[in-house]
């Protein structure tokens, strides 16, 4: 037969008014605060980023990180040295586009091909009735 440990007493968790009960407690530490402030204020700019992207040049491409690093590092006595740093990265604007043409001798110009035919002589069509303009058949 197994032998069953008998369970574990549980001992009531002490009250500690100085636990860091949330993430926004944690970074707050960080430069008096100012750090979470800092933060705070990022994120509200990179909102805006996103917006002014979407209405410049729609929602394809639209988007952005936010990314906040703490270290950690146990000192001898159960200290715990920290440091802190976020990074914010906005939407990167499409490239520079432009349109232009290709002529014969392989270069770029503005001058369309299609208005190069359009701008050539008229040419001579088969004889047509001048009265109703239908074109006669060549016997």
């Amino acid at each position: 037969m197994t032998k069953k440990k008998p369970p574990e007493a549980q001992v009531p968790e002490q009250h500690d008014p100085y636990k860091l009960r949330s993430l926004e407690q944690i970074l707050a530490l960080f430069d008096g605060g100012d750090f979470l402030a800092e933060v705070m204020d990022g994120h509200r700019k990179l909102q805006i980023e996103l917006l002014e992207h979407s209405a410049e040049h729609g929602s394809k491409g639209c988007d952005g990180t936010m990314t906040i690093k703490i270290s950690y590092a146990l000192g001898k006595s159960g200290d715990v040295s920290m440091g802190a740093k976020a990074e914010f990265k906005g939407p990167k604007a499409p490239p520079s586009s432009a349109t232009a043409y290709i002529n014969d001798k392989g270069e770029l110009t503005l001058y369309s091909p299609l208005l190069a035919r359009m701008h050539q002589p008229v040419r001579d069509v088969t004889p047509h009735d001048p009265e109703t303009g239908e074109v006669r058949d060549v016997d």
